[in-house]
């Protein structure tokens, strides 16, 4: 039996540690729904399992009284096995862990039973405690339940027959097992019925009201008590970004009621710190107000503050001050309002192995509230916008990275959500499946959503994001659109030059020197087989006057092939991303 019911918590804490779960609340699941499907699938499964155990196993038959004992425990283990399930994060750990917990607990507490009548008093309120108290444990209600019923049938049998009746049995009462004496089952019966209940209203408690808890303890008292005693906290934390484009927003932000920014998508001023010995500060007062229409990029080095600050915007994480506001609702205030507006494309795929691509956009389409009629339509078409059609009838668990990757951004695409997140889309995808992405998120963004983007590729940023903004440290160092971060930190020009170094090699050198006479501080980057990539200062030489020069030298050094290019964002990144360079921009 502890093999069998610890395996309810597999799929929770799986769904749970994927976000499969969270994806679903985002798609408009209410908690009771969730908990309560699951609670009903499950004990259907326990139902079945139960009346085939008792069809093999059970010789004398009392199988209707055997079956609601077993009912009842099921009623009572299931919400327990949830509950247990949320100190884990790993269904195997989970697994491993309540099978070794049911099964020593069985064995442990039939002893401790009989160590509390022997050793403690008959009338000691110590002895009725620690007995009422294992009450709580579904796996002892059962014990008690079988072991008693099975000592009332054999002393009724014994009885019933008259010979060799020990001395110490009463034959002379016809007890009831469902009674609440002593030796009989009530007790246990009551028990599995009432804590079914408790520990199934603890779930719904802990995930409608855990939010709210969560809001006050960090924001009104771990904040307000940090920034009592941490004055140096405080002062970082208001203090003015270095950058222009950054502060100006922040000041527009804060001057400016809600209502006139006209933005789908407001940060003001979030910030996140982790308690911990020394604090960790996270997210630094960001603020940023994005409309429709507008793909905004975050940008980062790992642990800059992308990943909190998209749990933050997603409803996972209590922002420890600030507020972030869709279509004006307060994520902090109206998270399960909020929520409702999110598609979420999560860094690691939130899918279930064991279902199909074509199954899971079905549940999702009708999650959304797709009309059913409308469904098949809809969820072939999300198929053939990412080129999913030769793998939509396979299981999940068959899929290649990219492939998860693309069925898991289809899904952050359906319904009709405001704002879409999507938190490094194109990791593991091959060219082509990357273009198309790119067409379908340039399509979704010009239909009048939102999206809000983190990635590692500077291609695909600058393909995809009318603003970004780069993070160091938790805080925005830059903010703008990429051409715009282009002007402003590129001072350089790339130049690319091939040189026919098989006529004469000395030109080589003699090129080098012309560099770097002609265009002082110019740094050669790098040298391989008679090509030469230059980053050139912009300033005092214009493109016209570089294509100038180089074309009159063109003959002189036996140039090739040259070319003049702006720096790219993702040079642009890297100036922020050294260390060197991160105290001087912010």
């Amino acid at each position: 039996m502890s093999i069998f019911i610890s395996g309810f918590c597999l799929l929770t804490v799986t769904e749970r540690v994927t976000k499969a779960k969270h994806i679903q609340f985002l798609s408009g699941v209410y908690a009771i729904n969730f908990w309560l499907s699951a609670l009903v699938w499950d004990f259907f499964i326990f139902f079945i399992s139960c009346c085939l155990l008792l069809v093999i196993l059970v010789t004398d038959y009392h199988f209707l009284d055997t079956l609601f004992i077993l009912m009842l425990f099921g009623w009572s283990v299931i919400p327990f096995m949830y509950l247990i399930s949320f100190l884990f994060s790993s269904h195997t750990s989970a697994y491993i862990k309540l099978l070794l917990f049911s099964w020593g607990s069985s064995f442990h507490i039939k002893h401790a039973n009989v160590i509390v009548f022997l050793i403690i008093d008959k009338e000691s309120a110590s002895k009725s405690h620690m007995l009422n108290s294992m009450m709580l444990l579904p796996i002892h209600n059962l014990g008690m339940s079988i072991s008693r019923y099975y000592d009332f049938q054999q002393t009724k049998a014994t009885c019933a027959s008259k010979k060799n009746v020990p001395i110490f049995m009463n034959c002379s009462e016809e007890g009831n097992v469902y009674g609440l004496e002593a030796d009989a089952i009530g007790r246990f019966l009551i028990a599995m019925a009432v804590t079914g209940l408790i520990f199934f209203l603890l779930i719904f408690l802990l995930e409608t009201t855990s939010w709210t808890m969560r809001t006050f303890v960090f924001r009104s008292i771990f904040f307000g008590i940090y920034k009592k005693f941490n004055k140096v906290m405080s002062m970082e934390l208001s203090v003015e970004s270095e950058d222009e484009d950054v502060q100006n927003e922040r000041n527009r932000i804060l001057e400016y009621p809600q209502e006139s920014l006209n933005s789908t998508v407001l940060i003001k001023e979030l910030a996140k710190i982790y308690f911990a010995m020394p604090a960790v500060f996270a997210v630094r007062n960001i603020s940023v107000a994005i409309k429709k229409e507008e793909c905004f990029g975050l940008l980062g080095l790992n642990g800059a503050g992308k990943t909190t600050s998209f749990q933050i915007l997603t409803g996972e994480e209590v922002a420890t001050s600030g507020d972030v506001f869709i279509e004006h609702l307060s994520i902090t205030k109206n998270v399960l309002k909020v929520r409702s507006k999110i598609g979420y494309c999560p860094q690691f795929d939130a899918l279930l192995d064991y279902m199909t691509a074509r199954e899971i956009m079905t549940m999702y389409a009708r999650l959304w509230g797709i009309p059913e009629k409308q469904i098949n339509h809809y969820v072939n078409k999300s198929i053939q916008s990412l080129n999913l059609e030769p793998y939509a009838d396979k299981f999940i668990y068959t899929y290649s990275g990219g492939n998860k990757r693309r069925l898991s951004t289809a899904i952050a695409l359906m319904g009709k959500p405001s704002v879409i997140f999507l938190d490094e889309p194109s990791t593991g995808m091959d060219p082509v499946a990357r273009r198309l992405l790119w067409n379908t998120v340039t399509q979704t963004r010009e239909s009048g959503k939102v999206i809000i983007i983190t990635s590692h590729s500077m291609e695909e940023c600058d393909a995809l994001c009318t603003r970004l903004a780069i993070m160091v440290k938790g805080k925005f160092v830059c903010l703008g659109s990429p051409q715009h971060l282009k002007n402003k930190f590129g001072n350089v020009y790339i130049l690319k030059a091939k040189i026919k170094i098989d006529k004469d090699e000395n030109k080589l050198k003699d090129f080098k020197d012309f560099m770097a006479t002609t265009f002082p501080g110019s740094e050669l980057k790098h040298e391989n087989q008679g090509i030469l990539d230059y980053y050139v200062p912009s300033k005092d030489n214009s493109w016209g006057k570089m294509f100038g020069i180089l074309e009159e030298a063109k003959e002189e050094f036996h140039l090739e092939d040259y070319s003049i290019s702006q720096i790219t964002l993702e040079q642009v990144f890297l100036t922020f991303a050294n260390p060197e360079n991160t105290e001087a921009h912010g």
